[in-house]
C-alpha cells in the first residue's frame, strides 16, 4: 500500500498532538501515527504511540468506512499490542522464569509458595517484609513476568442516537490451549487473597497483585491469567505482536455489532498508557484486525518461510549437484 510506505519513509510524517492531561503527568505530548492498510485477510488500524513516559489517557477515532466495506470488518474482530526493539528473545531475560512455579508446583511443606528457582535472579525472585520479617519469594518472579505489559485499550462506538457506547472486550480466549495447562494456581483460585495475601510478593514493577489481575473470573486470575499467559511466550524477534482482546460479538448490550464492526458507525479508542518503552527506545501500536481461519496477517512470519523456503532449496540444489559431480 503506498500510504503506508510514504507515510514510513518520511522521518517526521505528523505533528505532535497535545491532549490535556493531568498535573501530576510528566509527559503531555503524544505522537500518533494513523496508516489504514488493507491486507489480504481484512483491514489493520494501526496507531503509532512514539515514547510515551507515564500514564496518561489519550482518545483516538478510528476511520473504517473510508473505502471500505462491511466484509472487511466482519465477526471475529481481534485487538493486538505491538512493541518494537523489546528483545524478549535476549538469553537471560528468556530464562528468567520458575517454570515449576508457575505450575503451582513449587511449594513449601505447609503448602504456600517456596522461593523460587535461581534462575530468577535478583531483584525479581524475593522481598524481605520488614512487617513480618520474612522473606517472600516473588510470584511470578523473573524478568519476563515483572515487564508485564501493563497498557488498556478500550473501545467506543456512537450509535444512531449519537450516544458514545463501549464495545465488549473478552479478555479470554487470547492465550494458547497447550500454554495454558502449563499455568496453575498454588491454592484455590477462588480464595487467592485469602490464602496468598502475606505469603507472596509482587512484582517489583507491578502496580497490581496477583489475585488482582482479574478479580471478576477466578478462572482467569492470578497464575492463570490469560494476559500473563500471552506476555510469557516470549518472542524471537525483536519487534513482535500479541493478542490482547477478542471484541464479543454476542453481548446483547449492542446488538448492532452481532455481524461485525458496523461500518455506518463512528469508532474510537481509548488508550491508557501505562507501560514506559523509552527505556528500550521502543515503539507501541494497537492493532485492530479481522481473523480467519490463516490467522492475522503476519508478513515477518512470511518473510521467514520465504527466506527458509529458499535457504533449503539452495542446499538441496548445491548437494544435488555436487552428488552427481562425485558420480
Amino acid at each position: 500500500d503506498t500510504q503506508l510506505e510514504d507515510s514510513r519513509q518520511q522521518k517526521d510524517p505528523l505533528p505532535l498532538q497535545s491532549f490535556p492531561l493531568d498535573a501530576e503527568i510528566t509527559a503531555q505530548f503524544v505522537k500518533f501515527e494513523l496508516v489504514t492498510w488493507w491486507g489480504d485477510y481484512g483491514g489493520l488500524q494501526y496507531f503509532d504511540i512514539e515514547r510515551q513516559i507515564g500514564p496518561c489517557r489519550c482518545i483516538k477515532e478510528l476511520n473504517i468506512t473510508e473505502e471500505n466495506n462491511q466484509a472487511k470488518w466482519d465477526r471475529d474482530i481481534l485487538i493486538y499490542y505491538e512493541l518494537e526493539n523489546f528483545h524478549q528473545n535476549h538469553r537471560q531475560y528468556a530464562d528468567s522464569r520458575d517454570d515449576k512455579q508457575l505450575n503451582g508446583d513449587r511449594l513449601k511443606s505447609d503448602g504456600f509458595p517456596d522461593l523460587p528457582f535461581s534462575d530468577c535472579e535478583d531483584p525479581h525472585n524475593n522481598v524481605y517484609d520488614n512487617s513480618t520479617e520474612k522473606t517472600l519469594p516473588i510470584v511470578p518472579c523473573g524478568s519476563i513476568a515483572n515487564s508485564l505489559f501493563n497498557d488498556t485499550v478500550k473501545l467506543f462506538f456512537q450509535d444512531s442516537s449519537g450516544l458514545d457506547r463501549p464495545v465488549s472486550l473478552l479478555n479470554t480466549g487470547i492465550a494458547m490451549p497447550f500454554d495454558k495447562k502449563r499455568f496453575n494456581n498454588p491454592v484455590n483460585d477462588i480464595e487467592l487473597k485469602k490464602m496468598l495475601e502475606n505469603k507472596i510478593a509482587k512484582p517489583r514493577d507491578w502496580t497490581k497483585q496477583l489475585w488482582e489481575l482479574d478479580p471478576d473470573d477466578s478462572s482467569n486470575n492470578g497464575l492463570e491469567n490469560e494476559d500473563l499467559i500471552v506476555w510469557m511466550r516470549v518472542s524471537a524477534l525483536a519487534n513482535f505482536r500479541k493478542l490482547w482482546r477478542r471484541v464479543d460479538h454476542d453481548d446483547p448490550k449492542h446488538t448492532e455489532l452481532k455481524d461485525g464492526l458496523n461500518t455506518a458507525y463512528p469508532y474510537f479508542l481509548e488508550i491508557e498508557y501505562n507501560y514506559d518503552v523509552s527505556g528500550f527506545n521502543g515503539r507501541k501500536k494497537v492493532i485492530i484486525a479481522r481473523d480467519n481461519e490463516f490467522g492475522a496477517k503476519n508478513t515477518a512470519m512470511g518473510w521467514i518461510a520465504i527466506s527458509a523456503a529458499i535457504f533449503f532449496f539452495s542446499f538441496g540444489f548445491l548437494f544435488s549437484a555436487l552428488t552427481r559431480l562425485d558420480q
